[in-house]
């Protein structure tokens, strides 16, 4: 990889500001997009642009203009970045560690989160205060701080979909376990499989994956991903592009459906039982050389049921706390 250079930090710092813009559109997300795939050196350009944009911390006092119009400003000794950086960031410098500390917990001292659930089987949906929209799928929780320079979520558990509400200097940052989705102006899905896994969809705009720097994998990562893109966020082996043919699949929860595309009875037991409070489980030596597709409801239970069961041709029946699967009578 080549080195990057200042042009490509500016035209980086523009494009952090114009992703921003409350008036972004399609042509703008195609334009980055075209952008970023020309070069390494422009995504590497990109990743450091985006440090120095949350390290600052004054995203409030950006002056959007000037980013926009950065890439055009002829080259000198003392480059608008450098300004920038002794004018904002300098300052912060001579703040003693005792003072930055003090100055963190005040702020989480006054700044509650507010918790937000989903039982076993429940569909929630929430608008939050800055106008964006949090869906929760079956059995999720989500912490959320909306502060005076950024938005943050947490997914505590579950799954949740995001349609974000554009705001040009309050970023969306959803943390997952150690990493980080931070959101330009877009809409995405996160499912947290489990402590050490999630998937990250996103449907509409760009979005950015990071781990945390104290990452196990050799360095910590950072994915940018567009529409359609899916990615898997490993707490061991780091992040992973997905290859995913039906993004409707990923996201069918939020209509109540679950669409099976050639699953295993294995398989569609493990989808089913995120829903049930009454779990399934196979009896014997029950199994199936079937695999299924199609759509199925979530909230019609017991007819989805019986028609998984019998795709498969095994019988259901009801017993205790429990959904038994099992062969048919000979």
């Amino acid at each position: 990889m080549g080195n990057i250079n200042d042009k490509m930090i500016n035209q980086a710092l523009a494009w952090v500001a114009r992703l921003r813009s409350e008036t972004i559109g399609e042509a703008d997300l195609a334009g980055f997009a075209d952008w970023l795939n020309a070069s390494e050196n422009h995504q590497q350009a990109w990743d450091n642009a985006m440090e120095t944009w949350e390290m600052l911390g004054v995203v409030s006092h950006l002056p959007v203009d000037q980013l926009l119009a950065a890439d055009t400003q002829p080259k000198h000794n003392n480059s608008w970045l450098s300004n920038l950086f002794s004018e904002f960031w300098k300052p912060l410098m001579t703040l003693s560690a005792t003072a930055l500390v003090a100055i963190s917990l005040f702020m989480m001292v006054q700044e509650d989160r507010q918790h937000y659930y989903s039982a076993v089987g429940e569909y929630q949906q929430i608008t939050l205060q800055d106008g964006s929209l949090v869906e929760l799928n079956t059995d999720s929780s989500i912490a959320v701080l909306l502060g005076d320079n950024r938005r943050d979520v947490e997914l505590l558990k579950g799954e949740a979909f995001f349609t974000v509400a554009s705001h040009n200097t309050k970023p969306f940052i959803v943390s997952v376990g150690d990493a980080k989705v931070q959101a330009l102006g877009t809409a995405f899905n996160i499912f947290r499989q489990s402590e050490q896994q999630a998937m990250v969809s996103v449907i509409e705009g760009v979005v950015r994956v990071s781990e945390a720097s104290g990452s196990p994998t050799a360095a910590p990562e950072s994915k940018m991903l567009l529409a359609n893109d899916v990615v898997l966020v490993d707490k061991s082996s780091g992040l992973s592009k997905l290859q995913f043919s039906n993004i409707e699949q990923v996201t069918a929860w939020r209509s109540g459906q679950i669409l099976f595309d050639k699953a295993s009875v294995e398989e569609s037991i493990v989808i089913l039982n995120r829903y049930l409070e009454r779990k399934i489980v196979i009896v014997g030596n029950a199994s199936s050389e079937h695999r299924i597709s199609g759509i199925f409801s979530i909230r019609e239970q017991r007819e989805t049921l019986n028609a998984v069961a019998q795709a498969f041709d095994l019988v259901l029946t009801s017993e205790g706390d429990n959904w038994l699967l099992s062969q048919p009578n000979p």
